[in-house]
């Protein structure tokens, strides 16, 4: 069931992306790197109560990056 559940919020998270402006997706992307940069200082200082929230913000970061490729796609054509 949890496989289930990853799907549907992914669906929800690239829908949410893909109604977002490129300066919006740009902000939010600067956001979510410094939301990484801060969970790796607490991961090192042992003070990250989950370590998944790693891989959450990377993963997070891929979509958003990928969104922005996908429309400045679209803008070339």
């Amino acid at each position: 069931m949890a496989k289930t559940a990853t799907k549907k919020t992914t669906k929800k998270v690239v829908v949410d992306l893909s109604k977002k402006t490129t300066s919006e997706l740009a902000s939010e992307l600067v956001t979510t790197q410094t939301d990484l940069v801060e969970a790796k200082r607490s991961h090192a200082a042992r003070e990250l109560v989950s370590t998944a929230r790693i891989t959450e913000l990377r993963k997070q970061i891929a979509r958003i990056k990928t969104a922005m490729s996908l429309r400045a796609k679209e803008e070339k054509k």
